[in-house]
């Protein structure tokens, strides 16, 4: 229940961003309603990470597409977007495919492959590593904070990394032209 509210809200929040950019008085400039798309969407997948330990591909598919439509729109460079997208589901899929495979069991979903698309899709290939060095961070001070309350994990001892690919995504969305620039 909880995600069809959330994608509720957030096909709400797209549609509101549609038809205030396709008004005839664009006052607000594209890349503020891209930042507002990928913020409320980034914030909703976290919350539905850390409350379901799912992240919804009928959210972050669409990011995707977002984003390198968002690239391709703005004069960014869309086959950067593309390689990143490409790049980042390929980074997670591959290691937690390694990781199912020397340990049994699944260690990181595909959500957070499509997630971790979605950041490539979004700030290109070369700010994957940033993205990465966050969302690493945090999930390690999630981890050692978490391990030290009873209650903390799941019963496998899953901690939802979502949340911290978001701020590592989001984090190089603002950032981005500053590192360039």
């Amino acid at each position: 229940m909880t995600a069809i509210i959330a994608t509720a809200v957030l096909a709400t929040i797209y549609a509101i961003v549609f038809v205030a950019f396709a008004s005839p008085s664009r006052t607000i400039q594209l890349g503020l309603y891209a930042s507002f798309v990928l913020g409320a969407s980034l914030l909703i997948l976290s919350y539905l990470d850390l409350r379901t330990g799912l992240l919804l591909d009928v959210i972050t598919l669409p990011l995707i597409i977002l984003g390198i439509g968002y690239a391709l729109v703005s004069g960014g460079s869309w086959p950067l977007a593309v390689a990143g997208a490409g790049l980042g589901y390929g980074l997670v899929a591959g290691l937690g495919y390694v990781w199912r495979r020397t340990r049994g069991y699944e260690g990181i979903g595909l959500g957070d492959a499509k997630l971790l698309a979605v950041g490539g899709a979004w700030v290109g290939a070369g700010l994957i590593p940033l993205i990465l060095l966050i969302a690493s961070g945090l999930g390690m001070i999630l981890a050692l904070t978490v391990l030290q309350k009873p209650h903390g994990a799941d019963d496998r001892g899953a901690i939802p990394f979502g949340p911290a690919l978001s701020l590592g995504i989001w984090v190089a969305w603002c950032a981005g032209e500053t590192i360039f620039a």
